[in-house]
């Protein structure tokens, strides 16, 4: 689970795109697609975080627990807005692989769970006055 050259390890090839790159109140996120080539435990988990880019939510792997603003909306309010994801954000949106006993291909879909699409909601909304 690194990205360190070792005798020994085992090799691990990740592609990702970039499908949109979100300027909100929280900072800058990008979603991207990933398509790995390996199934390294963590993959991109590591592959992410070892180009400075932690998945949101994993904690693991450098990102932070709370997301805030720095700015609080209201001089009345205790703390900066914040906001928090409970897991991280991966999803498997595609997946394809033999049958074990038929050698039959399946290509499986699904769609983002209404967690993330929520967090994605709040990191695209513009803050109001």
């Amino acid at each position: 689970m690194t990205t360190r050259r070792d005798a020994g390890a085992r090799t691990a090839v990740s592609h990702y795109t970039v499908l949109e790159r979100i300027h909100s109140r929280f900072g800058a996120f990008t979603l991207v697609s990933v398509r790995i080539e390996t199934g390294r435990t963590h993959q991109i988990r590591v592959h992410m975080a070892s180009i400075g880019h932690p998945v949101a939510g994993d904690t693991l792997y450098g990102a932070p627990t709370n997301i805030t603003t720095g700015v609080r909306r209201r001089k009345s309010d205790p703390e900066p807005e914040s906001i928090t994801l409970d897991r991280n954000f991966l999803h498997a949106a595609e997946l394809e692989f033999a049958h074990p006993r038929t050698g039959k291909q399946l290509h499986l879909t699904a769609k983002l769970p209404d967690e993330l699409t929520g967090f994605l909601t709040r990191l695209r909304t513009k803050l109001e006055n």
